[in-house]
């Protein structure tokens, strides 16, 4: 969890001259840039020594400059370099003309006045090219990438602390099955949590249930299972309860099929033997949702979910040829998820 190591780095005013942070979890970016501003500038000095610059509308040779420049009043400034599109295999999002070659001299010897930050917020870089080995040798690299669920445990640990707030290790669990692995969504939660139970104060499995607002993916999961064991009506209530959300059903069917499909996925790789970290490589999946994947699972038959997803398959097109009106046939296609239940597992 290098991103936490280089926080109370930076908080303990370790500030280095150059950051390269790059992935897709816009909450640790943010974090990061807010606890280097915080460490090294007054909010005074902050309105004059802290620039911003989007790579489509600047060229770099120009923020180069900008960061060779000292600061204006103060011992210190801050240069942000917005969608660092030059490390990925990404086309041009401009028709400006970067100097790439401007970059790495300045790596190489950066101003101590200056903390340049480059923000590549992208889920893979292009490591064949020169700048990006150069970024990774020259620059403080921090990832803000998915987090395992043990690193997701151990942030929900970390931000209720600061919260000051007690959250026991099976809520933390449940947290995240809730709300999924975003970390902007769960420090939301964590924030009502606080807002409830007041600081110094327990979590408990009951507030959090009642608190935390369930992602559509958790609603579907939680859907599946009901339907699978038979408990129809249970399903259509929740479904019911997705639609009130103003949740399209033509987009709970798409996800009630690509997670029976993940299922069908996860059940034919563990019989071949595969671990949850290579099936989690295989279906490009995060490692958590094929280990829940794995654990429903363990409950099914292959030919019931085989037979959901052709029902699934006929849903789909009895709304898109006129058939049937969708938000009835979804509804049809759940109970009949419960029926195959039965019916498949006898």
């Amino acid at each position: 969890m290098d991103y936490i190591k280089q926080l109370k780095n930076i908080q303990k005013g370790k500030v280095d001259p150059v950051y390269f942070v790059h992935g897709t979890q816009a909450f640790i970016i943010e974090e990061v840039i807010h606890e280097i501003l915080s460490s090294t500038l007054s909010k005074e000095e902050q309105e004059m020594n802290v620039q911003r610059f989007r790579l489509a509308d600047t060229p770099l040779q120009f923020i180069i400059e900008e960061a060779e420049t000292l600061p204006f009043f103060s011992s210190k400034k801050i240069v942000i370099v917005q969608d660092f599109y030059l490390a990925t295999s990404q086309k041009a999002e401009s028709a400006i003309e970067h100097q790439i070659e401007s970059l790495e001299p300045y790596l190489k010897q950066p101003l101590s006045e200056t903390t340049l930050i480059i923000v590549a917020p992208y889920e893979k870089l292009d490591e064949r090219k020169k700048v990006t080995k150069q970024l990774k040798t020259h620059a403080t690299v921090v990832r803000a990438a998915e987090l395992s669920e043990q690193e997701t445990i151990a942030w929900i640990r970390e931000q209720a602390d600061l919260l000051g707030i007690d959250v026991p290790d099976p809520v933390k669990k449940r947290l995240v099955e809730l709300a999924g692995t975003n970390l902007l969504q769960l420090r939301s939660e964590l924030t009502k949590c606080q807002l409830y139970t007041g600081v110094g104060g327990e979590v408990t499995m009951e507030a959090v249930e009642q608190l935390v607002a369930k992602t559509l993916e958790q609603s579907v999961f939680d859907l599946i299972d009901r339907a699978m064991k038979g408990k129809t009506a249970a399903a259509v209530t929740l479904y019911k309860e997705m639609v009130r959300r103003k949740e399209e059903p033509l987009m709970i069917l798409a996800m009630l099929t690509r997670q029976l499909r993940i299922y069908l996925h996860v059940m034919e790789l563990k019989q071949r033997s595969y671990s949850e970290k290579q099936m989690a490589g295989i279906l490009k999946l995060h490692p958590y949702v094929v280990k829940l994947a794995g654990k429903q699972v363990s409950g099914y038959e292959e030919k019931r979910l085989k037979a959901s997803i052709m029902a699934a398959a006929d849903t789909d097109y009895a709304i898109k040829t006129g058939k049937q009106e969708k938000e009835f046939a979804v509804e049809l296609f759940i109970i009949k998820l419960g029926t195959l239940s039965i019916s498949q597992g006898a």
